[in-house]
Order: C-alpha cells, then structure tokens, then sequence
C-alpha cells in the first residue's frame, strides 16, 4: 500500500481524499498539510511514496513546493491537482518537477489513474488538459527552439491530441492510415516520445 502525503488549504477537499482513499487497497493517506512551508517537514517526519500537490498554496505557489520536494526527494513521485487548467500553469509544475498535473474536476477513476501512473514513474496529464497543447505557447526571451515540425505533422499532432486513431486522422487529411501512421513516428522521433501523453508534455514544455 503506497503512502499519500496531501498539501492542499481546502479542508474539504483533503478530507474528501482522505475518505476516499480510506476504502482503497493500494493507497492510505498518512497525513494532510494546508501550507507549503509543511510539506518538507512532513516529508521528513515519515515515509511517503507519493506527493499530492495543490498549485495554489495560500503561503507558496506550487511550482516553487515542487522544485524544493525535487532538490530534496529527487525520485518522490508528485502529483499536481488544481481548478487551474491554463497552459501556462500545467507548464510551470511540470519544469518545476511534478510528475503530472490533474484537475480537481476529474472523476475518481481519472485521478485513480493519474497516482497509478506517476507511482510508476510515469508522466501523467489529464485527457482534458492535451487541448491546451492546440494552442501553440508563448516564446520566452532566450528559450531554445523546439524541433521544426511540419505542417502536416503539426497537424497530425493537433488530431492525435484529440484522440483520434490513424484511420480517423486519414479521412479527415485525405491521406492513408499508414501515411498518417509514417507522419506520428516521424513526429515521435523529433521530439523524442513514444506516445500520446508523451506528445502532450513535450509540446507544452517547448515554450
């Protein structure tokens, strides 16, 4: 059974987990933290195998918690949740260390999948969340430039990040399931991934 750690203000939420949980097998909740400053010290008080981190703390923004847990607990996975969908914000916790990032709006099954996946070492993002990646971000000042992609790759990314299947994603470009299959493992190798999540991650990470 995989210790929980949850840093979350919102009382109802972190006892609304806590009771879920309590009717799991593979997860206990060992203890709750409404403030960032807590988290290092809880950390540090007793083993956990999992972080669950709110973005927005009322004394410190997530990103910055993250990369403190990280420097610290270099392999603890961490998952962020949050009301903030924006881009930029599922940005900055995935640069600053978290594992994955999930909507507090997600149905248990969602967020059941999103700690199975980060336990594992995986990178995890919300289906809900891949849209933000149709928009391309924002350049920062000396940011490095992403490999170029093609129009029809870039175009194929955007249909796959909808969840389309190759056949579907042919139809819609007039093209054959395996062209659009050679256009996904093209578009793969570029930005080294090897599936969809992957893809999700890497594209929100090029700003």
């Amino acid at each position: 059974m995989k210790r929980l750690l949850i840093a979350d203000d919102h009382r109802l939420f972190a006892d609304g987990l806590r009771f879920l949980f309590q009717y799991t097998a593979d997860y206990t909740v060992i203890d709750t933290v409404p403030a960032g400053a807590d988290v290092l010290p809880a950390l540090g008080q007793q083993p956990v195998d999992l972080l669950l981190l709110d973005v927005s703390l009322p004394d410190l923004s997530g990103p910055v918690v993250a990369r403190a847990v990280r420097h610290h607990w270099p392999a603890l996975p961490i998952l962020a949740v949050s009301m903030d969908t924006e881009a930029e914000t599922v940005r900055s916790m995935l640069q600053a260390g978290a594992n994955g990032y999930c909507p507090k709006t997600a149905d248990q099954a969602d967020l059941m999948r999103a700690l199975d996946a980060v336990g594992r070492g995986e990178t995890y993002l919300d289906p809900s969340l891949r849209v933000a990646c149709l928009q391309p971000p924002v350049a920062r000042a000396g940011a490095q430039p992403g490999p170029v992609l093609t129009p029809r790759e870039q175009e194929v990314a955007d249909l796959l990040l909808q969840g389309l299947s190759n056949t579907a994603i042919a139809g819609l470009t007039c093209t054959s399931p395996r062209t659009v299959e050679t256009h996904r493992k093209n578009l793969y190798a570029k930005l080294g991934v090897h599936n969809v999540v992957e893809l999700a991650t890497r594209l929100l990470l090029r700003a």
